[in-house]
């Protein structure tokens, strides 16, 4: 993910750990992309984080997985979109210029 978004002219900052909702604060970042499935939790959980506090709501979230149940996970996290895995590396930039607009 990391090497797509460089690719594609975006600065990215991966996460090997769990990452605070002040530290995604102080970062302002102009998008997340969650994987479900995280080394250190849920994206789901991480996205509702996000979503739930006032100093980060406004950050853009992209969910993706390869569960059949992407849709459902990605509405009940507040996810503004999803996309499943695998998935086209152009269809995934177009997702991230659309979200972030």
């Amino acid at each position: 993910m990391e090497y797509i978004l460089h690719e594609a002219g975006y600065a990215a900052i991966k996460a090997n750990r769990e990452v605070s909702i002040k530290e995604i604060a102080a970062i302002k970042p102009d998008l997340a992309i969650l994987d479900y499935l995280l080394p250190f939790g849920s994206g789901i959980e991480m996205c509702l984080d996000i979503k739930n506090d006032p100093s980060t709501s406004h950050i853009p979230v992209i969910l993706y997985s390869a569960s059949n149940e992407l849709k459902q996970f990605a509405n009940s996290s507040k996810a503004d979109a999803y996309i499943a895995k695998p998935f086209d590396i152009e269809k995934l930039v177009e997702l991230i210029r659309q979200t972030i607009l």
